[in-house]
């Protein structure tokens, strides 16, 4: 790597990178020592009461720190689990930390800093792709990604030198299925790099046999909390000490814990005993990787895809929450997409009183041409015993609405 680049990633990402390697050899005696002083500070300022996303929208001052222009600035969550929640983050720091544990679960399959990546995620915008030249990063827009631009799609990516193809999930297998199988095995993918969905161990087994391609992917949310990486080893989650502190309370729903979460950012929102809202299953096997906290699966996360007018699976989760700055997010309170047969989709939604009910809604057809969009506006979308909605229902395959 040339100094130059060194340069671009920031010393924030130099000390980090330090840290996380440091950390991977620590005892459990060591990681609980730098843990405990640093969720000492958040104790002792903000109290020992688990907190909630509510907490945050109504006391957002209260558990802000250094949040002056420049230093801070807004950013939301995404819509998977009801209304996004605004809330302030490093404007330079931040971005450098994220790099550092994000390259190092990427590393795992080879990724070193400024490799290409292809990203096909659910990023909206004009045009078929993007070059983000800072990432060295094309993006491929899946709202141009209808029948009469995937013969361009397919000449383009025949012309892209090796690379690491950065998805969901889901996405992934609507990506083979955009482009065809055949041409799929053809690209000189170097790795799948997937992310805000979880794989299940077989199907991930069962593609890297069948494609020789390897997968890193990981827990995180967009609080920056916490982060966990998927282990080649134990194939469990293992939660970085070094990036935030987790804790796992009881929950209603069987076999599974409550994740709490708690932030060592200096600067914007301090999330303290943070109730994500995702649950996860107890580790039940050790693993030599390293002393991090683990657990054997996350729960709630899965692939949600739905068939379009053409019958091809396309990922939900690009196309409805792709763009999360959009001030559509200022005026859905919650939201849920139902299938009942191909191509169709019934959107619905949970609107503020003041909302414009058509800029929504020709805002959402506008992003999903490959399917016909029926709103229906509610009062409420009913939650599961985790205090989670399910943001698709796909009643073809016998969901319940």
């Amino acid at each position: 790597m040339t100094a130059f680049r060194e340069a671009l990633l920031g010393p924030s990402y130099w000390y980090h990178r330090r840290l996380i390697e440091q950390s991977k050899s620590w005892s459990s005696e060591q990681i609980r020592e730098y843990q405990e002083e640093r969720v000492g500070r958040l104790i002792r300022r903000y109290g020992s009461e688990i907190t909630r996303k509510e907490d945050y929208r109504q006391h957002l001052r209260h558990y802000s720190r250094w949040d002056a222009p420049l230093l801070t600035h807004t950013v939301r969550t995404g819509g998977t689990s009801g209304q996004p929640l605004r809330f302030t983050a490093d404007t330079l720091a931040r971005r450098q930390k994220e790099r550092a544990y994000l390259f190092d679960i990427w590393s795992q399959i080879g990724y070193a800093p400024h490799d290409l990546r292809v990203a096909y995620r659910g990023d909206v915008h004009e045009g078929l792709v993007q070059y983000n030249r800072l990432e060295n990063l094309w993006i491929i827009s899946p709202s141009a990604t209808m029948e009469g631009d995937l013969d361009a799609l397919r000449g383009w990516v025949c012309t892209v030198p090796p690379f690491f193809l950065h998805v969901h999930a889901s996405s992934l297998y609507t990506f083979i299925d955009l482009l065809g199988e055949d041409l799929f095995r053809r690209l000189p993918i170097r790795g799948i790099i997937a992310g805000s969905e979880a794989f299940p161990i077989a199907e991930q087994a069962r593609f890297e046999r069948d494609f020789g391609i390897q997968i890193a992917h990981w827990y995180g949310h967009s609080e920056y909390a916490v982060l966990a990486y998927n282990c080649r080893e134990c194939h469990g989650f293992h939660f970085y000490p070094t990036y935030g502190y987790v804790e796992f309370l009881p929950s209603e729903t069987e076999d599974c814990q409550r994740i709490i979460a708690s932030s060592f950012n200096r600067m914007g929102t301090q999330f303290v005993r943070y109730d994500t809202g995702d649950l996860a299953t107890a580790a039940t096997t050790t693993c030599p990787a390293n002393q991090f906290r683990r657990v054997d699966a996350i729960v709630g996360r899965a692939q949600e895809t739905f068939t379009d007018s053409e019958g091809r699976r396309r990922s939900l989760f690009g196309y409805i929450f792709g763009d999360e700055k959009s001030i559509l997010w200022d005026h859905i309170q919650d939201l849920q997409v139902i299938q009942d047969r191909p191509g169709a989709l019934r959107v619905r939604l949970v609107t503020d009183p003041a909302s414009n009910r058509a800029q929504i809604e020709q805002t959402l057809q506008s992003r999903m041409p490959m399917a016909t969009l029926e709103f229906e506006y509610v009062p409420v979308i009913e939650r599961s015993a985790s205090g989670k909605r399910r943001y698709f229902v796909d009643a073809m395959a016998g969901g319940e609405h």
